[in-house]
């Protein structure tokens, strides 16, 4: 049976696609009427002026708007309304003669067109997908490019009879929660389904194997990605982490799954502060930036304690100059990091990072005050949005093409990808390795006047006397009762 979500949205495609059919008819007749009334440069004139118009108010709302789109886009209009101005007032005999339009309004006419042209190619071609026929697009092709419904097809997920219950929570309806597995230990799913699904209706679990735990009828819960998915761990000098590639398991992810508004990654054991998360602006990038923007949070009793950094969790690291040979000194991964590791480090990195266009280096460097950098840290949480898929999943594809550490290439590929005047919105996301790994955590940085809007390791159960992995029957309900508690200290609802 499908789900009502389901139908709702395949209702409203098909209403969408009768409206767009009359509204071209209604184009079309009209059009008709104004070549009979007046001639033909002045239906061009007036659909270049609504192109112009629709192109505008299109890159606005993508956040895409550039100095060319402005201008181009302005000289149309202004070219428009001068034809129109200079409109001769004719008799309906003069109108229906056989009299050719005047040299001046050919002129105009022609070179409206003309100029609207190169910038609907420009937008085209510059990360939009509003335009993509091979002629210039009406209106009504703007608009239904505009909706994804209509015009993109998402890929059925598993995840939609999570929660069966009727949904009264839709803030993240069009977003992909990333939930990756590093080790093929999916014990947890069934609690992460339990707490989540009722927020997130798109799940997408993805792993290093099928899963077994739960029989035939789950065997399909995890999508699989093998790529370097091995695991050593004897050699200090070669420490090989079964999630050091854990980025190409994102690239899979949103591969294979388009068409949605933002991807929300994270790993399995990483605590989802929802009523945090759902004040975050999903145009734009986040992630706990040096240089992130910080959310306002209606929990501090001070508004200045927004910005105050030491209330705040640690932002990532910059790199060291990858001039200097880092290798010779490098001590470990537990004392100097990876960034001096001969095998995933910041020398392997460097020949993905050398690869990526001057541009995006360049908007790096802005970061960094024009130097050289990096940036590394946990990629526990991250959210990319939909807008910049396929610009970020080039950018980490080259990191891909190496063997640079997730924890490098990702956030790195994060700081290369956002725009020069779009923020990276700053996530307080904790990496903890000594307990409580639990709700225990969150209510202690509560008290002690700081936040957690999610927090890497968090244990859904523990290991027995035997050394066997229990679940707690007690954790979903618990993470509930947090969340709960978490909304009332940002004063909302979670419906």
């Amino acid at each position: 049976m499908k789900n009502s979500d389901t139908i709702t949205r395949f209702l409203l495609r098909d209403y969408l696609s009768l409206a767009l059919l009359l509204a071209e008819a209604g184009r079309d007749i009209t059009s008709i009427s104004v070549v009979f009334y007046f001639d033909a440069a002045f239906v061009g004139v007036i659909g270049a002026l609504a192109s112009a118009i629709v192109l505008l108010v299109s890159a606005y709302l993508s956040m895409r708007l550039s100095t060319a789109v402005l201008a181009g886009s302005f000289a149309v209009i202004v070219g428009s309304v001068t034809y129109f101005f200079h409109q001769h007032t004719e008799t309906d005999e003069v109108v229906q003669s056989t009299s050719k339009p005047s040299r001046i309004r050919r002129a105009i006419g022609t070179t409206s067109l003309s100029m609207l042209l190169p910038f609907v190619l420009y937008s085209a071609f510059h990360e939009t997908q509003v335009y993509s026929r091979d002629r210039i697009p009406s209106v009504w092709d703007a608009l239904a490019a505009q909706s994804p419904m209509l015009n993109c097809h998402r890929k059925p997920l598993a995840s939609l009879s999570y929660f069966p219950q009727p949904r009264t929570y839709h803030h993240f309806d069009n977003i992909l929660l990333v939930v990756f597995f590093s080790h093929a230990r999916y014990d947890s799913i069934d609690d992460y389904k339990k707490v989540y699904a009722e927020f997130f209706p798109n799940i997408l679990f993805i792993g290093p194997a099928t899963r077994q735990d739960g029989g035939f009828s789950q065997s399909y819960d995890v999508l699989v990605d093998t790529y370097e998915s091995d695991e050593s761990l004897e050699d200090p000098k070669h420490y090989k982490m079964a999630g050091r590639m854990a980025h190409h398991m994102l690239y899979t992810a949103m591969r294979q799954h388009n068409c949605y508004d933002g991807y929300l990654w994270v790993p399995f054991d990483t605590l989802l502060n929802v009523p945090r998360l759902q004040q975050f602006d999903q145009r734009y990038f986040w992630y706990h930036s040096p240089w992130g923007e910080f959310v306002p949070n209606p929990a501090f009793e001070r508004i200045e304690d927004n910005t105050n950094k030491s209330r705040h969790a640690p932002p990532a690291k910059i790199s060291p100059d990858p001039r200097l040979n880092l290798t010779e000194t490098w001590r470990g991964v537990w004392d100097d990091w990876w960034w001096g590791d001969p095998n995933v480090g910041l020398g392997v990195c460097m020949k993905a990072f050398q690869k990526v266009p001057l541009e995006m280096r360049e908007r790096l460097a802005a970061f960094t005050g024009g130097n050289t950098r990096l940036i590394g840290g946990s990629a526990d949480t991250l959210y990319i949005p939909g807008r910049h898929q396929q610009k970020f999943m080039d950018t980490i594809g080259l990191f891909l093409d190496t063997e640079c550490f997730f924890e490098i290439a990702t956030p790195t590929s994060i700081h290369l990808t956002v725009p020069p005047n779009e923020p990276i919105l700053f996530v307080d996301h904790w990496w903890i390795w000594q307990p409580p790994f639990n709700t225990t955590f969150v209510r202690q940085k509560w008290a002690e006047g700081l936040e957690v809007d999610t927090f890497h390791t968090f244990h859904w159960g523990a290991k027995d006397i035997d050394g066997v992995w229990r679940e707690n029957p007690d954790t979903t309900d618990d993470v509930r009762n947090l969340l709960k508690e978490s909304a009332a200290r940002q004063k909302l609802e979670l419906s």
